[in-house]
C-alpha cells in the first residue's frame, strides 16, 4: 500500500513539474499557454487577470499581465494580435528567452534571421512570427506576431526581468 501511495505521489509530482514547465514554454505559435488570435477570456485563463490595460497609438490596446506578459489587440477587436514577454522564466525548448545572451539565439537556431531596428538595437526572427529583441547583447523581450511591427512592439517592452 505504501509503495502504491509513493508511486502515485511521485507520478503526480512529475506531472505537476512537467505542466509547470510547459506554462513558460515559448514556441513559434505560443508564449506559455497563450496563442495568437485568442480572445481576452482565453488570455485571462492562460495568464490570469490583467494587471492593467493601456490604449495605445496606432489603434492598439495592450493588456498587461503578471510575469512580464503583454497581449496586444487591435482596438475594438477580441483577437490577440501580438504577445510579448520579458519574463526571465519564459524559454524556448532550446532554453533561449528573455535575459539570454544574444549569441545563444544563433547557437540554438542557425536559421534565425537578424534584422536591424534603430539605435543599435536589432532583433532575430525565427520562422515568420517569433521575434527576439536584442539590447546590450542580451534578449530584452520575445514577441510573437506577424510582421516587423512585432519586433518594434517588443523593443518598447520593459527589458527582461523576473
Amino acid at each position: 500500500m505504501r509503495l502504491v501511495t509513493l508511486v502515485a505521489i511521485a507520478a503526480f509530482a512529475s506531472t505537476s513539474i512537467a505542466l509547470a514547465g510547459g506554462s513558460h514554454l515559448i514556441t513559434t505559435s505560443s508564449v506559455g499557454k497563450g496563442k495568437l488570435g485568442q480572445t481576452r477570456a482565453a488570455y485571462e485563463a492562460a495568464y490570469g487577470k490583467p494587471t492593467s490595460t493601456d490604449n495605445l497609438e496606432g489603434g492598439l490596446t495592450r493588456l498587461n499581465y503578471a510575469g512580464h506578459v503583454e497581449v496586444y489587440f487591435t482596438t475594438g477587436t477580441n483577437s490577440g494580435r501580438y504577445i510579448v514577454t520579458s519574463g526571465a522564466a519564459f524559454r524556448t525548448a532550446q532554453k533561449v528567452g528573455p535575459c539570454s545572451k544574444a549569441s545563444a539565439i544563433k547557437s540554438a537556431y542557425k536559421s534565425a534571421v537578424k534584422l536591424n531596428l534603430a539605435g543599435g538595437e536589432y532583433a532575430y526572427r525565427l520562422g515568420s512570427k517569433l521575434w527576439f529583441e536584442i539590447e546590450a547583447g542580451k534578449v530584452a523581450a520575445v514577441a510573437l506576431g506577424s510582421g516587423k511591427q512585432a519586433a518594434w512592439i517588443a523593443s518598447n517592452a520593459v527589458s527582461c526581468g523576473p
